[in-house]
């Protein structure tokens, strides 16, 4: 029976800690992803070993989650990030989180967005988002950083008014944020990146199926 070397196990339990501690996906979805990547892998495990392994990562990961979340605060940076993106979206900026895989297609995509938000009948004044690839840099680093902009106007005041109000409302929920007010700059939070994971810890899995 093939297992994974050292190297690939480690490189398993990180891509399993970033997508726990994200917080996005359910479970099943995480699997998945880890199966994807799995693929690359040189050790010529079956199927059967692959899903085993992947199980066995999110599991710890969970566990090891939960283990810690114990001791945090009632109120973490994470829900006040979240506090701060639905009160930007009560003010009609469009706040979008984990969204697309990167800052191209989020810029792309965030008039889709845009669109739907104003189908309610509430006219959009501009947009905040983060992407993926923010959220796997905010759970390992604790930095993230958000993209912003107009909604209908193009105009770079208009645009510096829609940053500033966001970075107005991050600072007031008590997040520390950073920002020089230059158009061509993205704005920044330093935060410990503590989002609970809330559901359930999947059951192990056999290598045999019987």
């Amino acid at each position: 029976m093939s297992r994974l070397t050292t190297e690939e196990r480690d490189d398993l339990k990180l891509w399993a800690r970033i997508h726990v501690r994200g917080g996005y996906e359910p479970v099943e979805e995480i699997e998945e992803i880890l199966l994807d990547l799995s693929e690359e892998f040189d050790s010529p495990l079956s199927e059967r070993d692959r899903q085993t392994e992947v199980r066995s990562a999110v599991i710890q990961a969970i566990e090891v989650l939960r283990e810690e979340q114990v001791g945090w605060p009632v109120l973490t940076d994470f829900d006040r990030l979240e506090l701060a993106f639905d009160m930007l979206e009560d003010k009609d900026i469009v706040a979008r989180q984990n969204f697309t895989c990167c800052g191209t297609c989020g810029a792309s995509e965030i008039g889709i967005e845009i669109e739907d938000f104003e189908s309610y009948g509430r006219a959009a004044r501009g947009y905040v988002f983060f992407h993926q690839q923010d959220t796997e840099s905010a759970v390992e680093t604790g930095n993230l950083y958000l993209s912003y902009g107009a909604a209908n106007n193009n105009a770079d005041v208009v645009f510096l008014d829609i940053g500033q109000e966001i970075h107005d409302t991050l600072k007031a929920v008590g997040l520390n944020v950073h920002w020089d007010g230059q158009l061509e700059h993205r704005i920044g939070v330093t935060m410990d990146w503590q989002r609970r994971w809330e559901g359930a810890i999947p059951k192990p899995m056999k290598r045999w199926p019987f």
